[in-house]
């Protein structure tokens, strides 16, 4: 997981009364032991009813960077150090911390801008992992006001590191660009986000949340520093999620508040386990866009399907039999389809195009004005396909 740092500390070991006691018999000498006793800072399970999660140093240390002990670790000789920051302006720089709202676990009733700064434990860090545990802001405008459908306009989490200051603009005209990392709002407790940092020391990460009202202000994000030597961190950059395993789930933001977020380009990133070529997605709920995608010419993407909202999926291969080119890469409407025509039902797609990647977009705008009464995104669950490749 992480780099990690070794301390030492002199435990003084008492001999026992009865070994004291045959030694002294012996006209021996009775010396005090002094051992020398080494643990791994690693992350460990906490005692805490809110946070579960610690990293291990000794009581000494904990105290000293300003955590609490949360039970033991490294067999009692270390204790679980939990770090959470709530206030503005706070700089997280201790692994496995938490950001939690003013109040938490309760509601934060105030409106305004709270800001968190993540500073690199160790130079060697490249990735920030982003667990929300908790995340509850107000959804976004409701597709019934279609001129604003989708926009976070109330509340919002943004991101923004020392390469990439671009904030996504709410309202702007225009399609998001690829590279700026997204604004959440809406319910997205149990999904998570991946930050890039580049290889210098001073590199840091910015968390802004924009609070337009009083009500529906509550987050828990537990903050992973993940070196560039760890099996754990993507091998590639630019993926704002990132998944491993040969079967696992991919959701887009706010699915749980069955309302689709503008603003949106971002890659969710799958590890490639070792012996498997192929990969297929089962969607679970699918609905993107417009009804139909049905333009065989451009990969199912043209100026009236597809266009601002949709998944891409390179290289998906067609049944065999069917007249048309032999992959699509572009998916929207109400049913994912590899033909990339309008079905009747979900159907499963497969690529063995590597790497492994599902791209999300939407306009910056608003949600497409044909959309339904709801437009919730999508869930595909993927199962990683066994071959030589």
């Amino acid at each position: 997981m992480q780099r990690e740092l070794f301390h030492n500390f002199l435990l003084l070991a008492t001999i026992s009364y009865a070994e004291a006691t045959t030694n002294k018999s012996r006209g021996e000498k009775v010396f005090s032991l002094f051992s020398i006793i080494q643990f791994p800072n690693q992350a460990c399970t906490s005692t805490s009813e809110i946070y579960s999660n610690g990293t291990c140093y000794t009581s000494n240390e904990c105290s000293s960077r300003g955590g609490s002990a949360q039970g033991n670790c490294a067999a009692g000789f270390g204790v679980c150090c939990v770090f959470f920051f709530s206030a503005t302006g706070s700089i997280v720089s201790q692994n496995n911390s938490y950001i939690v709202n003013p109040n938490f676990p309760s509601n934060f009733a105030t409106a305004g801008t709270i800001t968190y700064t993540i500073s690199k434990e160790s130079i060697d860090i490249c990735r920030i992992r982003l667990d929300y545990d908790t995340f509850i802001l107000t959804q976004p405008t409701a597709v019934t006001t279609t001129a604003t459908a989708g926009q976070c306009d109330t509340d919002r989490l943004t991101f923004q590191t020392t390469d990439r200051t671009t904030v996504p603009a709410v309202g702007a005209a225009g399609t998001a660009s690829y590279g700026d990392y997204p604004y959440l709002c809406g319910t997205n407790t149990g999904l998570h986000s991946y930050l890039d940092l580049s290889c210098t020391d001073t590199d840091d990460a910015t968390l802004t949340f924009t609070l337009g009202d009083t009500t529906l202000n509550q987050w828990k994000i537990k903050v992973t520093q993940l070196s560039c030597d760890d099996s754990c961190v993507a091998s590639q950059q630019g993926c704002f999620q990132y998944f491993t395993g040969i079967t696992g789930t991919i959701q887009s933001y706010n699915l749980a508040g069955e309302l689709e977020l503008v603003g949106q380009n971002y890659k969710n990133c799958i590890r490639q386990e070792a012996g498997y070529c192929c990969i297929e997605y089962v969607p679970t709920s699918f609905q993107l866009g417009t009804a139909t995608c049905a333009d065989a010419a451009n990969r199912c993407a043209s100026a009236s399907s597809c266009l601002t909202e949709y998944v891409i999926i390179p290289g998906v291969t067609n049944p065999s039999g069917v007249a048309q080119p032999d992959s699509y890469d572009r998916f929207c409407g109400s049913n994912l389809s590899p033909t990339g025509t309008s079905a009747a039902s979900d159907q499963p797609v497969t690529s063995c195009t590597c790497p492994f990647e599902v791209t999300h977009v939407t306009g910056i705008t608003a949600l497409n004005a044909a959309m339904a009464a709801v437009a919730p995104g999508f869930s595909l669950n993927y199962r990683q396909i066994p071959g030589n490749c």
